[in-house]
């Protein structure tokens, strides 16, 4: 039952108030993670404003248990994954425009390529050493600093940061032994 007049009000003025905090909280974390891959200003605002967006529209309707990182790092991450593809495809045609040839309509081919890759990368990262999978972990989903990570962890900074070179060049050799050398694979980790 919902709230009735001013208590509904104020029921309402708190669930803002709770997510300005959480957009405040972890704005400039999703920034970081998307200029990261992209590099690009424009592209890491647009992510931030779409992330922020999926969640505000349940955020009223979310478990007050669940853990909204968690979930804001997975829309997050399909957000980086779905530019990384548009941008593919972008150049696939780009390229092939540029020879001269027409692009044929392969969307379901790209698609599926795109799902091979991601769930690469998923079984990449599950392969991990326990150390290295934390720590890649709390710095990827959870967006901690180095610095954070290294305090909450009782280790070095250095030895944060080795860990998280370690895990970018397994799941890199990961996916490149299983995938080859395509286009598309070249594309993706230019984009890292």
């Amino acid at each position: 039952m919902e709230p009735a007049g001013e208590e509904f009000m104020l029921v309402k003025k708190n669930i803002n108030l709770d997510f300005k905090t959480f957009f405040m909280s972890y704005k400039d974390k999703v920034y970081k993670y998307a200029y990261l891959h992209f590099r690009d200003e424009d592209t890491a605002s647009d992510i931030v404003q779409e992330a922020f967006s999926k969640i505000w529209m349940k955020w009223d309707q979310m478990d007050i248990n669940q853990n909204y990182t968690a979930y804001l790092y997975s829309i997050t991450r399909n957000l980086v994954f779905d530019e990384l593809r548009k941008r593919q495809v972008r150049h696939h045609y780009a390229t092939l425009k540029q020879l001269g040839v027409e692009p044929e309509d392969n969307s379901n081919e790209e698609q599926v390529a795109f799902k091979d890759l991601e769930k690469l990368y998923k079984e990449a990262i599950s392969k991990l050493p326990k150390s290295s999978l934390q720590v890649y972990r709390m710095s990827k989903e959870d967006f901690l600093k180095n610095k954070e990570i290294a305090d909450e962890l009782g280790i070095s900074v250095n030895t944060v940061r080795e860990h998280i070179v370690k895990a970018n060049k397994f799941v890199r050799s990961y996916i490149l032994e299983r995938m080859g050398m395509s286009l598309a694979v070249l594309i993706f980790f230019d984009l890292f």
